[in-house]
């Protein structure tokens, strides 16, 4: 995804840029509404890859440091099954004190839970807490 990304900010700016160079003042307004775009998609792609690497990043220090896993039971597929997540979710809520080890878990159970909007911010939350 990162690499159809950048291959459309290339294509994207250069159009603008041809656009840009156009002597019709339309055609360079054109342009000028063109490289907002790519300037969007340059803005989301450097906030996931951030986010990305802050998520890897804590999730090794918790693991360096033992954190505990959840206990999760696995359908062949490699996800939860909806009953074990259920269970470790109610778990990590019930013991949840406001650290990022406790965010992270948090984050986890969500996205073992399938709720991956409210694992984001959770794992949002345990990278702010965890600076």
């Amino acid at each position: 995804m990162t690499l159809l990304t950048l291959v459309y900010l290339y294509l994207m700016t250069g159009r603008a840029l041809t656009l840009l160079a156009d002597s019709n003042w339309i055609a360079k307004l054109m342009g000028a509404g063109m490289l907002v775009f790519p300037l969007v998609a340059a803005w989301a792609l450097y906030r996931e890859l951030q986010f990305g690497l802050r998520s890897q990043r804590l999730i090794s220090r918790a693991m360096a440091e033992g954190l505990n896993e959840l206990q999760l039971e696995l359908r062949p597929s490699g996800r939860a099954t909806k009953e074990s997540a259920e269970r470790e979710f109610h778990r990590v809520k019930a013991d949840f004190k406001d650290s990022w080890q406790d965010w992270l878990l948090l984050a986890e159970a969500y996205e073992a839970a399938g709720d991956r909007r409210r694992a984001r911010a959770a794992m949002r939350q345990a990278i702010t807490k965890s600076e």
